[in-house]
């Protein structure tokens, strides 16, 4: 009895050895922290191979597969190996079921195999390598901003050859980077800090992930430490290799209020309008600058756009510069604007709205409104031909008093009056038109004089609702004067167009 449950075990092993004698699975990590990768392998020895499909593991996608191959020869026997790889990303434990894999017509079967995915532990005080987080405060209000510092300890005798930082990610936060890494000492430990700002966005409770830390260590292979003809720095690279230790920081909880009747600022601003000149000829253009200062979240500060009537406004994008003072987080907003009328206008006052950072109340702040003298103002329109016609003075006659002689009179001095008539109106229509003709003939003579994108567009921001091919004219001399762009300005095109206009 005992000898055939021995046999039944030898044969079960045999059938088992035979299944995967040709088929292997493996991963590369048996656990993981969350958010690292895991690339799964399936090998065959064999001339036709069939791989399965796999399009997600556990309800997790495969982010990217890759293929391999190589041939032996021993003793004459060919063995020729074929691998494929697949990566994917679990978020919590894993089951990578078994596969089926054809080989040479054969179906042989994968192991099941199994993937932890670990929590992240923050470092603990006293290792070689610390990494910390800190904020200046845990409770907001939405466009506040919050100081985060992030600091890595590392123990004066402790190595590391690279250092790999992660930054930080939260949803619903605008994160910005301040420039430069302060380092310091205390007691036995080497610190650098990065710090960050955070503006958040919406309200509700967040809850900041662990910063990752990778410290790598160079270390030498047997090569290199075995024969002092390795230990030339020329072999170093080729007999080393990069060791990666990964750390973890702490995590922390942040509670952000919300801001009150959808106000977006917050802070502490002042704002001014000012413009170039107070008196203008006619079509020509008045340059308004907005400048506001403060602290808060000046970044979010929409562009401003305004509405005056009989007027063309050509608003700029804004130019924000930021900096960090005293861990004050500080800005100044600049926009122009430039406007052009026939008749005097006023520029509105500019309104800024916010919640003040000191107070905690709405407060809003205005620039006082501006008025512009335009000379040469546009005239009261001349009355049109049939306006002239209908208020043309009606002669009345009395059948019974008037002659057939007095009669032929009158038709004679009728016909008269509208030969006058008329050549006076054909005089006025020429001279309209050779106005009109000298105008348009101005305009191009200007194109063609303009030295530069700047005068060029100041010669067309008149225009700018004439035509499609003015106003993009007029955003690529904007880029070109700004932004410092290269686009290219077809003046034949908008001495062409004037010329048609003409006619």
């Amino acid at each position: 009895m005992k000898n055939k449950i021995l046999g039944s075990i030898l044969i079960t092993f045999i059938l088992i050895i035979d299944l995967f004698a040709n088929v292997t699975a493996k991963i590369n990590v048996p656990a993981i922290y969350k958010g690292e990768i895991v690339e799964f392998s399936i090998s065959a020895e064999g001339n036709d191979v069939v791989f399965p499909t796999i399009d997600e593991i556990d309800s997790y996608p495969i982010l990217g597969t890759s293929s391999s191959q190589s041939t032996t020869i021993i003793n004459s026997k060919v063995t020729r190996s074929i691998s494929k790889t697949y990566t994917f990303a679990p978020l919590k434990d894993v089951t990578i079921p078994s596969y089926e894999v054809i080989v040479d017509g054969k179906r042989y079967k994968t192991k099941e195999l199994k993937v932890a995915v670990l929590k992240p532990t923050a470092s603990q005080k006293g290792a070689d390598f610390v990494v910390s987080m800190s904020v200046d405060k845990k409770s907001a209000t939405v466009g506040e901003s919050i100081k985060l510092t992030i600091s890595f300890k590392q123990k004066l005798n402790a190595h590391a050859d690279k250092l790999q930082i992660s930054e930080p990610r939260l949803e619903d936060f605008w994160i910005k980077k301040v420039e430069g890494v302060q380092k310091s000492t205390k007691g036995e430990y080497i610190i650098q800090q990065i710090s960050y700002i955070l503006f958040p966005q919406k309200s509700g409770k967040y809850k900041l992930a662990p910063i990752e830390a990778d410290i790598g260590k160079l270390v030498r292979n047997r090569l290199g430490s075995s024969d002092p003809f390795f230990n030339d720095p020329f072999f170093d690279s080729f007999t080393s290799q990069i060791k990666w230790q990964k750390i973890f920081s702490n995590e922390i909880d942040l509670d952000i209020k919300p801001l009150p009747n959808g106000v977006e600022l917050f802070g502490d601003f002042s704002i001014k309008a000012s413009v170039d000149k107070y008196e203008v000829s006619a079509n020509k253009p008045v340059n308004l600058t907005i400048n506001i200062k403060g602290e808060g979240n000046i970044d979010d500060i929409k562009k401003f756009d305004l509405d005056i009537d009989e007027a063309i406004v050509y608003a700029d994008e804004p130019k924000i510069v930021t900096n960090l003072q005293n861990g004050v987080y500080k800005g100044e907003f600049t926009q122009k604007i430039a406007i052009i009328a026939e008749n005097d206008f006023t520029i509105p006052p500019i309104k800024l709205k916010y919640l003040d950072k000191k107070t905690k109340q709405i407060k809003i702040i205005q620039t006082k409104p501006i008025q512009i003298k335009v000379k040469g103002a546009k005239k009261a329109k001349k009355p049109s031909i049939e306006s002239l016609n209908d208020n043309t003075p009606t002669i009345e006659t009395k059948n019974d008093n008037v002659n057939v002689e007095e009669s032929n009179h009158i038709k004679y001095l009728f016909l008269l009056a509208g030969l006058l008539f008329g050549g006076m109106i054909g005089y006025i229509g020429r001279g309209l038109k050779f106005e009109k003709t000298k105008k348009e003939l101005d305009i191009v003579k200007k194109i063609k004089k303009t030295k530069d994108d700047k005068e060029l567009f100041e010669l067309l921001l008149p225009y700018a609702k004439k035509d499609k091919l003015i106003s993009t004219t007029l955003d690529k001399l904007e880029q070109n004067i700004y932004k410092f762009q290269n686009h290219k300005i077809d003046k034949l095109k908008l001495i062409e167009f004037f010329e048609e206009l003409e006619e």
